[in-house]
């Protein structure tokens, strides 16, 4: 389930012509993430927040995401608190044209300070000395600690201005002009200069300009889309455009994105708020659609060099040039004026992403200032969730069965890895002998986040072992149907780390009919350095089989591993014949490897050297050696004397895959064989 999603976002990508691309990433984006006044305005007025996670995106258009990592976007950062005491810098008047070494560091004033637990901007001074300025405003672009660049220091956004008329033998008169970002001198900024302005109660262009389908308003361009169709001189009343459609987000802030077919897009806005109301569009053709540019407004305006420059607002402005004679009806009156503009107490950083140095080491906030913003609204949410999340990332429990495993009588258990303890528990009190198989054995379930057990059929009892299977489903006899279903859960991220593997048996002192569990299940005395286990009876089965026994031979180490079971007890006879059965099997892939891969010595001996084991094979003396590649002999045959040093059941899993690939190395060559014929 999870592969066919990342399929979907990929096949999703592909689908999308690589000119369009990037476009429907940011589009994308602009659904899968919440932006943070989007948020916030939704918590002024108690709307339902809608959670967004860009997981999408990322799935679907990692590419372009990392085409937008090669250099630093976000270059413009806002800074603020600069009337504080803190600013070395107060007062001074910026080159916006000149570049400024600057390092971004964390604030060490203390509790209380209107710069504390804030990213500060230092700037080097004429001395070379970094100096205090500025903070980073909390919703602007954030680098990292210690972050050095080179930056034009720029001054604040301007929406409004002070006019100062002088009058002979009277006070001066000031009013505020408003808007100013709306009209045409936008980027202007003005420092006490003396200008000629025109004043009147005139149409005043609203900047508005709506979008129709089929004679119904749609919603309104965005000002990015209005100076794309100025750049051509395509902003008239009526004009027509050809577009499809895609509604991108009919929530908060609903938009649609619209392509021509010359590949151009333009943006259109509030499409929640007019006649289109819920509709959402996917178009496949394109659409007839036309411009609706509004009659201008009435408003009480004011000019400079024949363009609007913004608008009054205050009565008592209004007020004061109606007694100078200049606010009529219909008509602009010239004015003669001192013009200020009125910054707003943000700056902006502009940093040259090409000098930008960045730490070795990054840290976090926490780390630094010792604090975390706790958000109740969060932590509230996430107890309500915290159920659910939890039944999410529950692993299921398996039940499964190989062929071996049933001659043996064990039944294999597969549970959340964070449900050991409580699992073994509920075994033991049931009187079930089990033996919790090493993680490294089972590198996939514990990948997946499951521990799997052995459990004993003898030792379930009969109405248990019904009670499982109703509840975790019956017992899976395919190895392929079992390998599907723990491929089909997702990874468990490697930070959850499951508890430690648990061997539960039954006491060497229990009968078969009485057991009680125990922490270890240990054999009797013999020459094996390790206690014997199941998983050691299991593989000794497999090995029998490997070499060919008889049926009878193989159910007699089925009889003995029930026998083990219950009673925790295993024969010197029996333990004699398993570390034979061992050393034969050895012996029989080595022979394999070394008539396959053999290299022949000047001594006679043919000779295999592998990454982790050399084999040694001498066809006259019928002389062995299997050693590890620093030097420690393993086995040793030498005049039919057989001499065996650490020969363990991890030596015999090697060996059983080195077969395995040999297998598919011959298998190949065999099949290009046939070919070639």
């Amino acid at each position: 389930m999870f592969q066919q999603a990342y399929q979907f976002a990929q096949a999703f990508r592909v689908s999308i012509p690589e000119h369009e691309r990037l476009s429907a990433a940011a589009a994308a984006w602009s659904v899968g993430a919440a932006r943070q006044d989007e948020l916030e305005d939704k918590q002024s007025d108690k709307s339902p927040i809608q959670k967004k996670t860009p997981n999408f995106v990322f799935a679907a258009f990692s590419d372009e995401i990392i085409s937008r990592l090669e250099q630093l976007q976000f270059t413009d950062l806002r800074v603020g608190t600069l009337g504080s005491e803190a600013n070395q810098f107060k007062g001074q008047q910026w080159n916006q044209e000149q570049k400024y070494a600057v390092q971004i560091r964390a604030s060490d004033h203390p509790p209380g300070h209107d710069r504390h637990g804030l990213r500060l901007v230092f700037v080097a001074g004429s001395d070379g000395k970094y100096k205090e300025f500025a903070a980073l405003e909390p919703r602007t672009a954030h680098l990292p600690i210690d972050t050095k660049a080179i930056a034009n220091i720029l001054r604040g956004e301007t929406s409004t201005a002070k006019a100062i008329v002088e009058v002979p033998g009277r006070e001066p008169v000031e009013f505020t002009i408003r808007e100013i970002k709306k009209f045409a001198h936008a980027d202007k900024a003005f420092h006490s200069e003396p200008v000629t302005l025109s004043i009147g109660k005139v149409p005043v262009p609203t900047g508005v300009v709506k979008i129709k389908l089929d004679g119904k308003v749609l919603g309104e361009l965005d000002p990015d889309s209005i100076k794309q169709l100025q750049a051509v001189n395509y902003i008239k009343d009526g004009n027509p455009l050809n577009l499809k459609l895609t509604t991108i987000s009919d929530k908060y802030n609903a938009f649609a994105i619209a392509s021509s077919p010359n590949g151009n897009l333009i943006k259109i806005d509030k499409t929640n708020s007019y006649d289109y109301q819920g509709q959402r569009f996917n178009d496949q053709e394109y659409r007839r659609l036309t411009l609706d540019v509004p009659q201008s407004q009435i408003k009480d305006a004011v000019f400079l060099d024949g363009e609007p420059l913004g608008v009054l607002f205050f009565n008592k402005d209004k007020e004061a040039l109606k007694n100078l004679g200049v606010l009529q009806f219909g008509k602009l009156t010239p004015l003669q004026v001192t013009l200020q503009s009125n910054f707003n107490t943000i700056m902006v950083v502009k940093v040259d992403p090409d000098t930008i140095e960045y730490p070795e080491t990054w840290v976090k906030d926490t780390q630094v200032f010792g604090q975390q913003t706790v958000n109740e609204e969060q932590h509230r949410a996430i107890e309500k969730t915290a159920a659910i999340l939890y039944k999410i990332k529950e692993r299921p429990t398996i039940l499964f069965a190989t062929p071996e495993d049933k001659l043996l009588g064990l039944t294999q258990l597969a549970v959340d890895n964070h449900k050991v303890e409580t699992v073994t528990k509920w075994l033991n009190e049931k009187n079930i002998a089990i033996a919790q198989l090493l993680r490294e054995d089972v590198p996939l379930e514990t990948k997946k986040g499951l521990a799997v057990f052995n459990l004993a059929n003898s030792s379930i009892p009969e109405p248990v072992f019904e009670a499982m299977t109703q509840k975790f489903g019956k017992v899976i006899e395919s190895q392929e149907q079992y390998q599907e279903k723990v491929r089909s859960l997702p990874d468990r991220p490697k930070h959850l780390k499951p508890p430690q593997s648990v061997v539960s048996t039954l006491s060497s002192q229990a009968s078969a009919q009485t057991p009680q569990p125990q922490q270890q299940n240990k054999a009797a005395p013999s020459q094996q350095t390790q206690p014997i286990t199941i998983e050691d009876l299991r593989a000794w089965w497999r090995t029998a089989n490997n070499l060919g026994k008889p049926e009878p031979y193989k159910q007699r180490i089925a009889q003995i591993a029930n026998e083990f079971k219950a009673t925790g007890q295993l024969s010197p006879q029996a333990m004699e014949a398993m570390q034979k059965d061992t050393v034969n099997r050895i012996a029989q892939i080595a022979h394999k490897i070394v008539s396959t891969l053999g290299q022949h010595q000047t001594d006679g001996s043919t000779l295999v050297q592998g990454k982790i084991y050399d084999v040694s094979f001498h066809p006259e003396r019928k002389d062995w050696a299997i050693a590890h590649s620093k030097g420690d002999v393993i086995l040793d045959v030498q005049a039919g004397r057989v001499q065996i040093n650490k020969l363990t059941p991890e030596i015999l899993h090697s060996f059983e895959s080195a077969n395995s690939k040999l297998d598919e190395v011959l298998e190949s060559k065999k099949q290009k064989a046939q070919l070639q014929r």
